[in-house]
Formats: C-alpha cells, sequence, structure tokens
C-alpha cells in the first residue's frame, strides 16, 4: 500500500526516475515526535529509493498509526 495521500500535491508532482508517473512512497523508519505535537516520518519510493521527510499532525498520524508502523516492521 502506497501513503502518497500524505505527501503534499506538489511533491507529487516529481516524476520517478525509473519511469513511473509518480513515486510509489511507503514509510521507512525513523519515526519521531516534534514540537507542536507533530510526528515527521521519512518515506522512500520503492522503485527509486528517493526519500522524502514529512511532517504529519498527530491527529493524522494517529488515523494512519497502525498501518505505518505494520509497514515500518514490515519492511
Amino acid at each position: 500500500m502506497h501513503f502518497n495521500h500524505l505527501i503534499e500535491k506538489k511533491e507529487l508532482r516529481r516524476i520517478c526516475k525509473h519511469g513511473m508517473k509518480n513515486c510509489y512512497l511507503i514509510p521507512v523508519g525513523n519515526i519521531s515526535a516534534t514540537a507542536g505535537r507533530n510526528v515527521s516520518l521519512t518515506m522512500e519510493c520503492r522503485a527509486c529509493s528517493r526519500r522524502e521527510d514529512i511532517f504529519l499532525t498527530e491527529e493524522q498520524y494517529k488515523t494512519q498509526e497502525k498501518l505505518i508502523n505494520k509497514e515500518v516492521n514490515y519492511v
């Protein structure tokens, strides 16, 4: 399952280096809390290995927490 819906639209416009229209982003380790009750999350493209750091609000993270943790532990 990709997590592109968590990325800002302007970031999704980047074309994947492997010819895909958009990168297929999945969460990889490095989940950490930040100031202001936000969560920092590192995403990586499954095809081209481009990494992207995103910030989620606490509510956004809680909504996706089970899926994110399942994906991070799967990789």
